[in-house]
C-alpha cells in the first residue's frame, strides 16, 4: 500500500504478482473481507454484471476514479471496452474497439504483469484520440492483466488511484478470469445447444419443398442463419460440362453498429464483378455430393453435385463446429436437390402427359386447337402478377390445361354444331365443368386444381354456371381462369366471327369488371401482357359475349 503522501512513480514500472509495491503484510480479516465480496460477487448470474461489480470493487479497494475493462476479441484480434466504471461520460467508450498491436499504456496484452503507470499524459495517445476530454484528467493508472490458465482475457485499467494492493487486485484478477471462462463455457454450451436444434428445424424444412429453385435459396438462407455467416451461395455441376456454376447467393441484413471504432479501418479492395463480390475475410466451403453405390462410376468427381459456401463470420471467426454443421447441411442439400430433381421429372412428365390430354379435347373442334394451352399461359401470367407463389402456380397450370376436359362426355353434334344451340343443348354444354371436374376428382394429386374446372364459367354476380356461384363463393383459382378463357376464346376466330383485337377484349372486361369479372385478374392480366407480349392478335369485329 502506498505510504501517505507518497506520490506514484512518475514512470512505468512492472510488478510481478508478489511485488513489494503493493506494501506490508495484509490483515487477516481485511484479505477474508475481500474474498468474501469477491465470492458474492461471483454469484452474480450475468457475466456483463458480474464483471462490472467487480471492476466496482476494484475501484473501491484502490480509491481510482475511474476503470475500463478491455476484453480480448480472439476473433478479430483486438482489445474491446466491455465495462467502464466511474465517469459517466465514459459510458461513450463501451464498444470501443483497439487492435492489439497497438497495446495499452506501458502493457503488451500476452504481459500477465501487473503494470503502473505514473506520470500518464504521454503515454495515452491511444486516449486523447478517441477521449481527448477524458485524458486531460487521467493521471496514473494501474493496467491489470485478466488471464486464464491458457490466454489473456482482457486488461482492467485503474485510473487516478491512491492506494495500490496489487497483491489484492491480482487475486480478483484470477478469479474475474475464472468465473468469465465458466460464463463463456456455458454460453458456449447453451449456443452448441440451440445450433443443433436450429439445425434438426433447418432440416426439417428442407424436406418440405420439391421445387428446386425454393430449395436453393432455403439452403443458402439457412447456411448463413446456422453459422452466422454474412453472405453464403451454392454452386451446382453442369451434367454436359461438368462445371461449377452460380446457382444462387444470400446476404444476411447487417447487423445494428452497436461498437464504436477507434480508428478508421483501411479500404478494403472490393470487386465490382457481381452483387455477391465482397471483400472475404474468411469462408467455409464444403462439397454437396450424392452417394455412390457400388454399381456407379469410380471417378472420385463423378458424385459431386456442386458446393456450398459461407463467408465472413460475423464479428467472430468459423470454427471447427461450423464447418461440421456446414457439412451436415451439405449432405441434407445433397439428398433433397437429388428428389427435387426425380420430382421434377415425374413433373415434366405428368405435365407433358396432361398437356398432350388437353391436346387432343381441343382437336376435337378446329377452332378451339390450342385454347387450353392458351388459356394456361394466360392464367399463369395471371397469377405470377397477382403475387401467388409458385406452389399454387402450378397447381394453376394443371386446372387450367384441364378446365374444358369436361368437354369429352359433350357429343359431337352438340359440342361440334355449327349454328346457335338451342336451349337443351346449351343446358348440356353448361354440364362439361361439373363433368369435368368429376373425372379428375379420381386422381387425388389433382384436387387442388379441381377449382379451376369447376368454377371457370361462374361470375361475379351469380349469372355463371354451373352452381351460379356469386362473389367470395368463387375461388381465386376460379376467377383467374375465368378471365383468362374469356380473354382466348374472345381473341380467337370462330366459325361465326373473326376474332377481336387485344384491345377491345381488355376494354370489354374492364367494363365488366367488378359485374361478372374479378377486377385484379382483369388488371393482373392487362399489366402481365403488356410485359410478355404473349397477346394472341386477333381481327376487327363485333364485340362478342362469351356464354
Amino acid at each position: 500500500m502506498l505510504e501517505e503522501g507518497k506520490p506514484p512513480p512518475q514512470t512505468v514500472e512492472e510488478q510481478p504478482q508478489q511485488d513489494t509495491y503493493s506494501g506490508a503484510n495484509y490483515d487477516r480479516d481485511r484479505v477474508l473481507s475481500v474474498m468474501k465480496r469477491a465470492n458474492e460477487i461471483a454469484r452474480i448470474p450475468a457475466a456483463a454484471e458480474m464483471a462490472q461489480a467487480m471492476l466496482s470493487f476494484m475501484m473501491e479497494i484502490t480509491q481510482a476514479e475511474s476503470a475500463n475493462f478491455f476484453q480480448v476479441d480472439s476473433a478479430t484480434d483486438e482489445l474491446v471496452i466491455t465495462n467502464v466504471c466511474g465517469e459517466i461520460e465514459g459510458q461513450h467508450l463501451i464498444g470501443l474497439r483497439l487492435s492489439r498491436k497497438y497495446g495499452l499504456p506501458g502493457v503488451t496484452v500476452c504481459d500477465t504483469k501487473v503494470v503502473v503507470a505514473g506520470d500518464l499524459p504521454a503515454e495515452l495517445d491511444w486516449l486523447n484520440v478517441v477521449d481527448p476530454l477524458g485524458a486531460a484528467f487521467k493521471r496514473n493508472v494501474i493496467n491489470l492483466p485478466v488471464c486464464s490458465k491458457d490466454s489473456t482475457l482482457g486488461v482492467i485499467q485503474l485510473f487516478n488511484f491512491q492506494q495500490a494492493e496489487l497483491d489484492l487486485l491480482v487475486v480478483l484478477g484470477e478469479r474475474l478470469a475464472v468465473e468469465l471462462e465458466h460464463h463463456r463455457s456455458v454460453d458456449e454450451t447453451r449456443n452448441s445447444n440451440e445450433r443443433l436444434i436450429t439445425l434438426v428445424n433447418i432440416l426439417g424444412e428442407l424436406t418440405g419443398t420439391l421445387d428446386r429453385n425454393r430449395l436453393l435459396h432455403k439452403i443458402t438462407e439457412s447456411a448463413s442463419q446456422l453459422v452466422g455467416a454474412e453472405r453464403s451461395s451454392v454452386f451446382l455441376v453442369d451434367p454436359s460440362t461438368r462445371e461449377m456454376l452460380f446457382q444462387v447467393g444470400y446476404q444476411s441484413p447487417e447487423p445494428e453498429k452497436t461498437r464504436p471504432a477507434a480508428r478508421e479501418p483501411k479500404t478494403r479492395p472490393v470487386s465490382k464483378s457481381g452483387e455477391f463480390s465482397h471483400f472475404n475475410r474468411s469462408a467455409i466451403t464444403v462439397p454437396i455430393k450424392s452417394e455412390l453405390s457400388e454399381r456407379e462410376e469410380t471417378d472420385e468427381h463423378s458424385h459431386i453435385l456442386g458446393g456450398l459456401m459461407v463467408f465472413n463470420k460475423q464479428n467472430a471467426a468459423f470454427k471447427e463446429e461450423d464447418a461440421q454443421l456446414m457439412q451436415i447441411l451439405a449432405q441434407q442439400a445433397s439428398t433433397n436437390l437429388q428428389i427435387a430433381a426425380m420430382y421434377e421429372s415425374t413433373d415434366e412428365l405428368l405435365l407433358g402427359v396432361i398437356r398432350a390430354l388437353a391436346t387432343a379435347i381441343d382437336a376435337k373442334d378446329p377452332y378451339t386447337q390450342g385454347h387450353s394451352e392458351r388459356v394456361s399461359d394466360y392464367a399463369v401470367l395471371i397469377a405470377r402478377e397477382m403475387g401467388f407463389n409458385e406452389e399454387a402456380v402450378d397447381d394453376l397450370r394443371i386446372g387450367s390445361l384441364f378446365h374444358d376436359i369436361g368437354k369429352i362426355g359433350i357429343p359431337d353434334q352438340i359440342l361440334l354444331k355449327n349454328g346457335k344451340l338451342d336451349e337443351n343443348e346449351y343446358d348440356f354444354m353448361k354440364l362439361h365443368p361439373r363433368l369435368g371436374a368429376n373425372i379428375l376428382s379420381q386422381v387425388k394429386m389433382l384436387e387442388p386444381s379441381l377449382p379451376a374446372i369447376l368454377e371457370h364459367h361462374e361470375r361475379l354476380d351469380g349469372t355463371g354456371y354451373p352452381a351460379k356461384l356469386a362473389g367470395e363463393q368463387i375461388s381465386w383459382m376460379g376467377r383467374i381462369v375465368a378471365v383468362a378463357d374469356v380473354y382466348d376464346a374472345m381473341t380467337s376466330n370462330r366459325p361465326y366471327r373473326t376474332g377481336y383485337r387485344p384491345d377491345e377484349v381488355i376494354a370489354y372486361l374492364r367494363g365488366q369488371a367488378e359485374i361478372l369479372f374479378d377486377p385484379g385478374c382483369v388488371e393482373a392480366l392487362e399489366l402481365a401482357l403488356s410485359r410478355s407480349k404473349k397477346s394472341v392478335a386477333g381481327h376487327t369485329g363485333r364485340l362478342y359475349h362469351h356464354p
